[in-house]
């Protein structure tokens, strides 16, 4: 499940050559608007998701043996990462770009090592923990790594020995907001709750006592250490983590098992990594997963992105009632979402899922046909374009696309056509 970068060369052709073919049938002053208010900003979301994508940077705290490792090779759903519990003897920061081929994405890893065993080991003449050392140093790996998310691990059983680090880490927080302006995401995330008590007691679905455990960490974090109002991620299961309102140190507290044969809830914490992520960063982020439900819900976030683009045909300042103005971008976003699912994107992916939809496309000779065979895909949508059927439309195919690419499922758009409107009235409300 990957979209090749390489290939988005191949793609921007694909796209221009899709417009090129519609647009050859109007007016230079309608194609002109089209092109600025639909093309551009296909481009540009093509630029943000493919284009200019790159690694995520992600800088781990924590102290040694508490899981960053293990951590990240959960996240990655293999062994990437030397695990052990050697405990360095500096706090100087180390990079590590781990690369996934067949995934065609890369992530850059910042360990900051031994920032609080650092102080353990520096004291002021006064016998008192020297704060100083640390503070300058996570300041300029900070700064020099410029890390799009904090990851602050704490292994479960050890947080209520750990305030004197948390302490510590939120001065260093506020240096850096006074210094710099601002800080990264910074998430906790709270490592070896299968420890918890029994470690027999596992998963917490099958043991009350262990999802209490579980529950009173998160509440201890939230209300005696980082004591801010806070939300649960899931108010139907509360240990899945919390999140706070308006927090500028932490954006959350999620609990984690990071073995490699028993991994919970790493789903939770990828879905609010990728939330925070820049837009650049998220298909690299998500890709190297291959975890299906992750891609999906990007592939989501496209078709409303898409979907919206498309309202712009709506708002063409003159009458235009040809539906297959709309054509080229529901074509590229279902290649895009193809390539998510591990498909190539390019027109024979679009082509698969018409097939599968039941659209003759041996009868489309060249781009244009294609285009043209699309529009039977939408059956409800009659000539005159307007906002709301330009997004309904274009929503409703994306997401028959993508239960047929994700799922192996042959819906047709119009099943989607209800889930549709809601999606356009939801946005017209805003």
């Amino acid at each position: 499940m990957a979209i090749d970068k390489k290939q988005y060369k191949d793609l921007i052709k694909m796209v221009n050559s899709l417009f090129d073919s519609v647009l050859s049938e109007f007016s230079p002053e309608v194609g002109g608007k089209i092109r600025t208010l639909v093309l551009s900003k296909v481009i540009e979301e093509m630029e943000d998701l493919i284009g200019n994508s790159r690694p995520p940077n992600m800088f781990l705290v924590g102290r040694s043996g508490h899981g960053k490792s293990s951590l990240i090779n959960a996240l990655a759903n293999r062994q990437v990462a030397v695990t052990g519990d050697v405990k360095p003897t500096t706090a100087e920061a180390r990079p590590y770009l781990i690369v996934f081929p067949e995934s065609h994405a890369a992530w850059n890893i910042i360990d900051s090592r031994g920032l609080f065993e650092t102080i353990d080991m520096s004291q002021k003449s006064d016998g008192s923990p020297d704060r100083d050392l640390p503070l300058e140093q996570a300041k300029k790996d900070i700064t020099m790594y410029n890390p799009d998310v904090i990851m602050h691990v704490i292994a479960a059983p050890e947080l209520r020995n750990l305030r004197h680090d948390i302490e510590v880490f939120r001065e260093i927080q506020n240096t850096l907001r006074r210094e710099l302006g601002n800080v990264p995401p910074t998430i906790m995330v709270l490592t070896k709750v299968d420890v918890l008590g029994n470690p027999r007691d596992w998963p917490p679905e099958k043991s009350q006592h262990k999802a209490g455990l579980i529950y009173e960490a998160l509440r201890y974090a939230a209300e005696n250490i980082i004591a801010l109002p806070y939300q649960f991620v899931d108010p139907d299961n509360p240990i899945k983590g919390i999140l706070f309102k308006d927090s500028v140190e932490y954006i959350g507290v999620i609990p984690v098992c990071a073995l490699m044969d028993e991994k919970w809830n790493i789903e939770t914490l990828s879905e609010l990594i990728g939330g925070v992520l820049p837009r650049s960063a998220q298909l690299d982020f998500f890709q190297a997963q291959k975890r299906k439900a992750l891609l999906k819900k990007l592939s989501t976030s496209l078709i409303k992105r898409f979907s919206t683009i498309a309202m712009g045909i709506g708002a063409i300042p003159i009458p235009v009632s040809d539906i297959f103005l709309l054509t080229p971008l529901q074509a590229i976003m279902i290649a895009i979402i193809g390539g998510l699912s591990c498909r190539r994107t390019d027109s024979k992916t679009v082509a698969e899922f018409m097939t599968a939809a039941g659209i003759n496309t041996a009868a489309a000779v060249g781009l244009r046909a294609l285009a043209r065979q699309l529009v039977k895909l939408v059956p409800f949508f009659g000539e005159a374009i307007s906002a709301g059927i330009a997004y309904s439309g274009t929503y409703a195919i994306g997401k028959a696309a993508e239960a047929y690419f994700f799922e192996g499922e042959v819906k047709k758009p119009e099943e989607f056509q209800k889930e549709a409107q809601e999606e356009y009235n939801q946005l017209e409300s805003k």
